[in-house]
């Protein structure tokens, strides 16, 4: 079932390829991913109601051999779902990242959470706060009492 989504991307390519061989093959494709290459840059859009995820899988991979990286990033129509895909050099292959809203952290496993909160640049260390107050709360009760 296709899907409403609008995309756009660039790709870098390798130096010295057939750029006629592949505007040949792109064209060959069944594809609503438009393109224009300039210099070593492809530019890449797609606006359609009919977003299918193999056929941009296709469309990617067909530029495998030719690039050194590149992204495609889509969002849907009613802006409620963005994704992109990146591609991995070491791999030859896409990756797709699917972005999420959290507007908490109870969906976090300490480690998802520090790992998360060390992606967005924060510095993470464990702190012995619990243990002090826990500490100082047994003493004023022992004392009290």
């Amino acid at each position: 079932m296709g899907y409403c989504a609008d995309g756009n991307g660039e790709v870098f390519l390798k130096d010295g390829i057939n750029i006629k061989e592949l505007k040949s093959k792109l064209d060959n494709l069944n594809s609503n991913i438009d393109y224009n290459i300039e210099d070593q840059v492809i530019m890449l859009e797609e606006y359609t109601f009919s977003w299918f995820e193999d056929k941009t899988y296709t469309f990617l991979n067909t530029l495998n051999p030719y690039i050194e990286e590149g992204i495609m990033e889509y969002k849907s129509i009613d802006d409620d779902r963005h994704w992109r895909y990146i591609y991995n050099p070491v791999l030859n292959k896409w990756e797709e990242k699917i972005a999420y809203t959290s507007y908490g952290f109870e969906g976090y496993t300490d480690n998802e959470l520090i790992d998360e909160l060390k992606k967005r640049g924060y510095v993470v260390r464990k702190s012995k706060i619990k243990k002090l107050v826990n500490e100082s709360i047994d003493q004023i009760v022992e004392n009290k009492f």
